[in-house]
């Protein structure tokens, strides 16, 4: 499987070094290039991804289920927790099923949204296609897909990914530096806030019912 994926990205090398220490420059290179190549070259480092995050994943999974049979098992009565054992592999394979879920929905979910964070290139002025926007978040998630499976630095590369993703818009739509950074912002701000509003509607009807029920 490797020895594919470094034949697909054989012409990649560089790309990839450039959005990692030249991000303007080589975004300004990919202006004219088709949108099927940067699919591709997301689609190659989403496999490449999905394979490391799940090896970590399982690995830190299994760990934590192995300590946890132990510590019920040297629990005095609880000595039947050994059984549990057996769900080893049940663990792995949902592991498994959960990873190609999220690669799956990967493939198709970054044309939505790029769609919707388009919607704000146009409201703020960007006028260079479509094609352009969902070029410039392939390739802003270069860093994520390469290190973002590695716990605690996944935050890291989450903020550095935003950061090429202002600029991708910048340079691909030829905008100015600040409607950029609202463009990726404000759909942020907004999921919150909906999230916000979501959590204050639970909360009032919880409020409602404890009163009705007269523990308010």
């Amino acid at each position: 499987m490797f020895k594919v994926l470094s034949l697909v990205m054989s012409g990649d090398g560089e790309k990839i070094k450039g959005f990692l220490i030249n991000p303007v420059e080589t975004f300004r290179k990919q202006s004219g290039e088709h949108l099927g190549a940067a699919y591709r070259y997301y689609v190659v480092l989403l496999v490449l991804f999905s394979v490391l995050y799940g090896i970590v994943a399982i690995a830190l999974d299994m760990s934590v289920f192995n300590t946890t049979i132990a510590s019920l098992g040297s629990i005095p009565g609880m000595e039947w927790a050994a059984y549990l054992a057996s769900f080893g592999a049940f663990a792995v394979s949902f592991d498994i099923f959960f990873i190609y879920v999220m690669f799956f929905i990967s493939l198709f979910s970054i044309f939505i949204s790029g769609l919707m964070l388009h919607c704000f290139v146009l409201l703020l002025g960007g006028e260079k296609g479509y094609s352009q926007t969902i070029k410039s978040m392939m390739y802003a998630y270069t860093p994520y897909l390469l290190f973002g499976w590695i716990p605690y630095v996944n935050i890291i590369v989450a903020v550095w990914m935003l950061a090429l993703q202002v600029i991708g818009i910048r340079e691909l739509q030829e905008m100015q530096t600040e409607h950029a950074v609202l463009v990726v912002l404000l759909p942020a701000f907004l999921v919150f806030f909906g999230f916000l509003l979501f959590g204050i509607v639970i909360a009032t009807f919880l409020s409602g019912f404890a009163g009705m029920l007269g523990f308010a």
